[in-house]
């Protein structure tokens, strides 16, 4: 199992303890924050990179990818979904979506079938193999939440939940 992480913030330092050496020691690193510390963005994407490096491994072994599980999800809880819908979703190009969308397909996870109500779009369905694959999913995925996010109270992490849902103009979702 990976060191566990420490940050220890300052008004312009930053202290990090992080397993990132060849033998897989834990390192600190002492640097000065010149401002980074107000950099929502940066710390996004320190949490994401932290969150994902951890949990891709984990769905790899499933043979999936956090794309591909949110796909499944998604198609399982709304039966009449579009790939459009899904990219505008993530808020990713539909061309990306078509990947993730065609692997799942192959893998006999989803189908994609054409709408009914509009014969020009299409709708993506999700097969038996693929809800089993996805119950799979949820289990690693709910347990690395719970890891991922321990050192916050319920209350904390609700907060969180709330205020990236409100950054993403999502607050329909909370």
């Amino acid at each position: 199992m990976d060191a566990p992480l420490s940050l220890t913030l300052s008004s312009d330092r930053i202290t990090r303890i992080a397993r990132n050496d060849a033998r897989g020691a834990a390192v600190a690193l002492d640097l000065k924050f010149a401002g980074l510390e107000q950099i929502i963005g940066l710390h996004l994407g320190i949490g994401h990179s932290l969150l994902v490096q951890r949990l891709d491994p984990k769905l790899k072994a499933l043979d999936l990818t956090a794309k591909q599980v949110t796909i499944m999800w998604l198609a399982e809880a709304n039966p009449a979904i579009s790939q459009i819908e899904i990219a505008r979703f993530l808020g990713i190009e539909r061309s990306t979506i078509h990947q993730f969308v065609r692997s799942l397909v192959r893998n006999g996870m989803i189908n994609v079938m054409p709408n009914e109500s509009d014969g020009r779009s299409s709708r993506i369905e999700i097969t038996d193999k693929g809800r089993e694959r996805l119950a799979a999913a949820r289990n690693v995925i709910i347990s690395h939440e719970v890891e991922g996010t321990s050192r916050l109270t319920p209350i904390e992490r609700r907060l969180l939940l709330e205020l990236l849902h409100k950054l993403a103009g999502a607050n329909a979702l909370v």
